[in-house]
């Protein structure tokens, strides 16, 4: 932002920028809360009870010892978000999974949100599940509390955003919320500001078409897990940061000057 203010609009003062930090509410979480919300999560995304319950728990209960992954993303369904990108990066990582990388493991991918294409978006995965093109991809969608949220994000291997900035230089949100719940983040890359909040290799990875997060896939799940915890660690790092020292250090010397001895 700063550079841009002084390259297209010429702004000769000094430019400080005030970065988002998350809420409070985003924390990392220890294994004992971890455990007790997965326990609960196939209640929050399927009521119902039927078949489907079951293999959410079966599913759970892989993701607690690592045998299977948690991924989660956050939308309101709108244009802005392309999330074709998304469904035809996992159809490729099924593929692959059950022919010649069964070392992949399954993953349940939990989307939230409300908003105008989120149908459109079911219809198709219900399509490409009926011809079996996720056979290890369980895709879900709901719509949480804050504290659920601030918890499934806490619980999750992986974040994915899939925010394209239109104009280069807002940065994501729900980026900021899963850095402070410790999630490190596969996310679009595609624009100028991108680098401000995301280290490629330190707490997270960038991709811009659906083949490279296919591969992002492969190489955070394909094998040990060092890359992935090297981006967790850089996560919890990058979460520490919050609103009152990025306040501190950016804006209160401007609104509120030292006075004069």
């Amino acid at each position: 932002m700063a550079q841009i203010l002084d390259r297209d609009y010429h702004i000769s003062q000094p430019i400080r920028t005030l970065h988002d930090r998350p809420a409070s509410c985003f924390q990392p979480l220890i294994e004992v809360q971890r455990s007790a919300f997965l326990e609960k999560l196939p209640m929050l995304i399927c009521p119902d009870r039927g078949q489907n319950l079951q293999e959410l728990q079966r599913l759970i209960a892989e993701i607690k010892i690592g045998k299977s992954r948690l991924l989660v993303s956050s939308t309101s369904w709108t244009p802005d978000e392309d999330f074709s990108i998304m469904l035809n990066a996992l159809m490729r990582y099924s593929d692959l999974a059950v022919t010649s990388h069964p070392e992949l493991p399954e993953l349940l991918v939990v989307i939230t949100g409300k908003g105008p294409q989120k149908t459109d978006f079911l219809s198709k995965v219900q399509s490409l599940k009926a011809v079996e093109k996720l056979e290890m991809v369980t895709i879900e969608t709901a719509f949480l509390t804050t504290d659920d949220y601030a918890s499934l994000l806490g619980s999750a291997d992986l974040g994915i955003s899939l925010h394209t900035s239109s104009s280069g230089v807002d940065l994501p949100m729900k980026v900021v919320d899963m850095f402070g719940a410790g999630l490190p983040v596969a996310g679009w890359g595609d624009f100028e500001a991108w680098p401000e909040l995301v280290q490629d290799g330190f707490n997270g990875k960038s991709f811009n078409d659906a083949a490279s997060l296919q591969a992002v896939l492969m190489q955070l799940f394909g094998g040990n897990d060092v890359l992935l915890k090297r981006l967790k660690d850089g996560a919890v790092r990058e979460g520490t940061k919050r609103w009152d020292e990025e306040w501190d250090r950016v804006a209160q010397e401007l609104f509120f000057p030292s006075p004069c001895h």
